[in-house]
């Protein structure tokens, strides 16, 4: 099986904080409570301000190993250590590469990919991709594998008959890439989700990774 993933941010106090998870109690129910009567940008906006005003930092009040262990738990529940495990991106930022191997090493499952996001260190300087060289099988900027995927009606519905089709992956919504079926990473506010394909396919169709950790598998 197939499973593709994004912006893990592992290590990053300020993704690690907007997403919730916050070392205190009453702080992250305040949050979560705004981010449910008003808008996620709402709480965005509200957390930030709580920071500015209290002359604290996002590293102070995030909690980043309950973030890191949700996001690995969910990842070693659904995907098999024989599966292939893609990560479109943002795979960490603000901490060591050996943390980052670290959480890496905790996945179980030998066959993973790397998508370069524009967080992780190989964005600008790819001299950087032999830091992750011992975990990843392939790390790309963009990349197009072939997929045995179901092929829709004129509706729209997914028919018994499958077909080879080619699957783009990038971390950034570029349009250039829409011509084909496409999986997409940035979940900006969001965090790691799990995508498994098929079986929306058959058309072109722009797939973008945006789901919360807690969240059940979905099917694109």
């Amino acid at each position: 099986m197939r499973y593709f993933t994004s912006d893990t941010h592992f290590g990053h106090p300020l993704v690690t904080a907007l997403r919730g998870f916050l070392n205190n109690g009453r702080l992250r129910a305040e949050y979560l409570d705004i981010w449910q009567r008003q808008t996620r940008a709402a709480a965005h906006a509200w957390i930030k301000q709580y920071v500015h005003d209290n002359q604290t930092s996002f590293k102070a009040i995030c909690d980043i190993a309950r973030h890191e262990n949700t996001i690995i738990d969910n990842i070693n529940e659904i995907v098999g250590h024989d599966d292939e495990l893609w990560i479109l991106g943002d795979l960490s930022y603000r901490c060591t590469v050996e943390h980052t191997l670290e959480c890496l090493r905790r996945i179980n499952c030998r066959h993973l990919h790397l998508i370069i996001g524009n967080h992780d260190r190989n964005f600008r300087f790819r001299f950087n991709d032999m830091l992750y060289e011992d975990v990843f099988e392939t790390i790309d900027d963009y990349c197009e594998i072939d997929m045995e995927l179901p092929v829709l009606d004129e509706s729209g519905r997914i028919t018994v008959a499958t077909t080879q089709q080619s699957i783009a992956m990038s971390h950034f919504p570029d349009s250039r890439h829409w011509p084909k079926n496409t999986a997409i990473g940035q979940a900006t506010g969001t965090s790691s989700p799990i995508w498994r394909l098929p079986p929306k396919a058959g058309c072109s169709t722009a797939i973008h990774i945006r789901t919360f950790p807690t969240a059940p598998i979905r099917e694109v």
